[in-house]
């Protein structure tokens, strides 16, 4: 065949880029289906490991795991343990029959992992937040080669685009290496081929030369076995330099496109069919132990450890005895100083001193902001060499007011995000350690302000970072027009979640001004949003706002008081909330959360499970707080779900327990036990109440 220069060019280009191509994608198909896996991989040496029962089964990890796993534990996400995705609470649970578990099952055909993007699926994977199914070994392993198999036929673009797999000796979120890292930009050259179904692809660390000198004798000969004679021209992967004892294939995306902003409103998915992983043994490595690290400094029980608070009071020039005595009246035991955020100056100290009188006259305590929090630099900009100045300026804050007896704690900032927790933590600490009985008071961003796994991110680095003597955050999207409320639960969860972990105690602001979308609440709405809190573990409630707000409010909306500063019928609801809760606030700071369960599961909720208190729940919409004290005694708190109907739930006890007895709402005293009449309790619920009892 004759070709002119131009024709030539043209083939060698094209001919270049096949062999380019092929060079860049050496793995090798071993057919399709179940029968194409090569078997006795790492995670199941004889093939016979399968789910202990149906995915769907919502009973605890321990109990689901596989008899005769060979592995010590699996994890996945997304997935935030048993208290709160309810799709996938572990790796071998799905209420869709496809748990991650699934990919280590040998059966590509019949079992798959599946994550809806917007059931819990968190939008989709990313860079930050990957989706992952990772397995921890009893023994180190150097990788030596792998098989990965598609999914089914429905929806292609459900394959994973860009992935990885990877190996670490902790199992840490940051101790990751990669041991293979497809980072595809369309399909050419991966593995996940749109008519690639069920069909199972072999990466290797060798090529057919050194096969039989870089794995065992095993797989050598399944090896030869499956390649029935086809040659591997080269490695796909170079073989990792130490073994690890943890793997795991990370998803950072899809075909189907994520969509974290705004993550429940797309319909796209993942799957995957199979993981197949081998290696030769190797010695594990010896993980030094993690320098101790001192721990946070708590302060001793507060004259008010039940937080009762409010943002935005009276302004300066309305604040005075009346006022304060007012805030009383209405069962608040802590009042916010006004203007807050003001640089320090002698009148703002002359004012804070005056403020904490009038609070100790009117019987209640005081947050107060004092502007030499902030001096020597802004909060995201902490320097090593800012530290005398900040100690100096602390020391004088602590002169000023700590003696005063009316002085709860300073507030520090609000919702300035990760880049100030440095600078935050330090401040905390030292506050703590020279003035250990007054709390440093900050509030943090809602989840809403980020993604979930970001928010996830944020709470765990400002616990870790600042470590606080108590979390405080505010949720008010459950009050928008466009009732998007189920952020609410989910933020709740994380929070909860997070705060068991470090152990440290929480409290929440609720929304009670109409604003920026938000709605006028109605008594329901209030008593809903402090009761559901409450069931969660919330040690505190504190409303926005206190009065009207100029600027901020939905024309002349009321916060508790109207524009000329008179009651709204508002404050009557906030009231008669604060004085119920109150009572029962010597009993809640004692308890742990245990659980927290739904009778009508949403995003971040779980239902009703086997190791609740509570077998069954009837009569209505219930979200129910389980807790115990320091003796093991158990507590739960039934919360009706709805703002609006009353109803009347029924309660069947699990377990031992026979009698209930609640705690007065009135006095807060228990009161006398009683029968459970063929073990249901009955609990008559206003829209949006509460109640708490304790099970014998």
């Amino acid at each position: 065949m004759h070709m002119n220069t131009t024709t030539k060019s043209l083939f060698l280009s094209a001919l270049t880029g096949i062999f380019l191509t092929h060079s860049a994608s050496a793995f090798e198909s071993l057919g399709k289906g179940n029968a194409s896996l090569i078997g006795g991989d790492l995670s199941d040496p004889t093939d016979t490991v399968e789910l202990a029962m149906n995915p769907g089964e919502g009973k605890t990890e321990e109990e689901m795991k596989p008899k005769n796993a060979t592995w010590v534990k699996m994890t996945h996400w997304p997935s935030s343990g048993p208290y709160s995705m309810p799709h996938q609470r572990h790796a071998y649970q799905s209420w869709v029959g496809s748990p991650a578990a699934g990919i280590f099952m040998n059966k590509p055909e019949k079992t798959k992992w599946y994550v809806a993007f917007r059931e819990s699926g968190y939008g989709g994977p990313s860079k930050a937040d990957p989706y992952y199914c990772a397995i921890e070994l009893k023994d180190a392993f150097t990788l030596t080669h792998f098989t990965i198999t598609t999914g089914g036929p429905d929806v292609p673009d459900r394959d994973p685009k860009e992935w990885a797999i990877q190996g670490s000796n902790t199992g840490e979120e940051d101790d990751w290496t990669d041991i293979y890292h497809c980072k595809a930009e369309d399909r050419s050259g991966t593995a996940f081929q749109p008519g690639g179904r069920f069909e199972t692809f072999l990466f290797t660390s060798f090529d057919s030369a050194s096969l039989a000198k870089s794995v065992t004798p095993a797989d050598a000969r399944k090896l030869e076995t499956k390649l029935a004679g086809k040659k591997l021209v080269k490695a796909d992967f170079t073989r990792p330099a130490k073994p690890f004892t943890h793997f795991r294939v990370a998803i950072y995306s899809c075909f189907n496109p994520s969509a974290v902003n705004w993550i429940y409103r797309n319909q796209n998915s993942f799957y995957l069919g199979q993981l197949e992983l081998f290696g030769v043994p190797g010695a594990k490595e010896k993980i030094a132990k993690a320098p101790k690290v001192e721990a946070p400094v708590t302060p001793p029980p507060l004259d008010a450890p039940f937080i009762i608070s409010y943002w935005c009071g009276p302004t300066k020039e309305q604040t005075n005895l009346e006022r304060m005595k007012e805030v009383a009246e209405c069962g608040f035991n802590v009042a916010q100083a006004p203007d807050l955020w003001e640089p320090h100056d002698a009148a703002q100290q002359a004012f804070n001193l005056k403020f904490l009188d009038l609070c100790q006259q009117a019987g209640i305590k005081a947050f107060i902001y004092d502007g030499r929090v902030v001096t020597n630099g802004h909060w995201e900009k902490f320097q090593q060499s800012d530290i005398p100045g900040i100690q100096k300026d602390l020391d004088a804050m602590i002169a000023a007011y700590s003696k005063h007896p009316a002085l709860m704690g300073f507030v520090l900032g609000d919702e300035m995000g990760t880049d100030a927790h440095p600078r935050l933590g330090f401040v905390t600490q030292y506050l703590l350690k020279k003035d250990p009985t007054h709390l440093p008071y900050y509030n943090l961003l809602p989840n809403y302000a980020n993604t979930p796994p970001g928010y996830d991110r944020l709470t765990k680095d400002y616990l870790k970072v600042v470590k606080p003597a108590l979390l405080s955050w505010d949720a008010y999207w459950q009050m928008h027009e466009e009732n998007e409320g189920r952020y609410y639960f989910e933020n709740l969860e994380t929070v909860r979640r997070n705060c068991l972990k470090a152990k440290t105690p929480f409290n929440q602001i609720i929304v009670s001004l109409a604003h920026m979308g938000y709605r006028e609440c109605s008594e329901g709405d209030l008593r809903w949003q402090v009761w559901t809190s409450l069931a969660y573990g919330s040690r505190g409630i504190q409303y926005f706002t206190y009065v009207h707000v100029p600027g901020m409010a939905t024309g002349d909306s009321p916060g508790l008081l109207a524009k000329n500063m008179t009651r709204d019928r508002k404050y009557t609801y906030v009231q008669t909330i604060n004085r119920r809760i109150a009572k029962l606030a010597p009993t809640l700071v004692k308890l742990t959360s245990t659980g927290v369960y739904h009778t009508n599961p949403t995003v971040g909720t779980v239902p009703l499970l086997p190791e609740a208190p509570i077998a069954k729940i009837e009569g209505g919409n219930v979200v129910l707080g389980c807790f115990k004290d320091a003796a093991g005694k158990v507590y739960i708190l039934p919360v009706n779900n709805s703002t609006g109907a009353k109803i009347t739930a029924k309660l069947t006890l699990a377990g031992k327990f026979a009698t209930t007895a609640e705690v007065s709402q009135e006095t807060g005293a228990l009161l006398p036990a009683t029968p459970a009449p063929g073990k249901v309790l009955e609990v008559t619920l206003e829209a949006g109440e509460g109640k708490l009892f304790l099970l014998n």
